[in-house]
């Protein structure tokens, strides 16, 4: 778990119903982007010893936010979508995204969050889980990594069941 994230969920989910509402509306948005009622509500959200990818705590802090309240543990994202895969519950043209997400480097243009974004809102709408965010964050801050550790254990997790299902 990356150090402060612990306190950073416990105060999103203390927000008020519009602070939520604030960080809700920016989902998909870059934090350069976002508007002042969500940037207040963030700062408010923030670990205070500062952290280092803030722009990735942004977007999961707004992500958070189109799910209710409630309990924090839940499942990765990469199990969710292997779900929905495996029930085909979702479309070839959404698996087609899942894999060009996995091509995609988290940059400053925000292409690779509006990808994830988009994903997370049909999770949001498709499962009754809860989306583990924590795990999330951290999956994010390690992603542009050269090994592409958290892209092929998405990817294991996410397709591997098409090689088991096809021995």
């Amino acid at each position: 778990m990356i150090e402060g994230s612990e306190d950073f969920f416990e105060r999103l989910n203390s927000l008020g119903t519009g602070e939520r509402a604030a960080l809700k509306r920016s989902a998909g948005t870059m934090v350069q982007s976002a508007d002042g009622r969500a940037l207040k509500a963030f700062y408010r959200s923030m670990p205070s010893t500062g952290v280092r990818n803030e722009e990735k705590w942004f977007a999961i802090a707004c992500l958070r936010c189109l799910w209710d309240i409630g309990e924090e543990k839940g499942e990765p994202f990469e199990a969710m979508i292997s779900s929905l895969l495996r029930r085909d519950e979702i479309s070839e043209s959404t698996s087609h995204r899942v894999s060009t997400l996995l091509d995609t480097r988290w940059d400053q243009d925000g292409f690779m969050l509006s990808k994830l974004s988009r994903l997370v809102k049909m999770l949001c709408q498709k499962s009754e889980e809860m989306l583990d965010f924590p795990a999330l964050l951290e999956d994010l801050i390690y992603w542009n990594s050269d090994t592409q550790t958290i892209q092929r254990k998405w990817a294991r997790a996410m397709f591997g069941f098409e090689k088991n299902e096809k021995e």
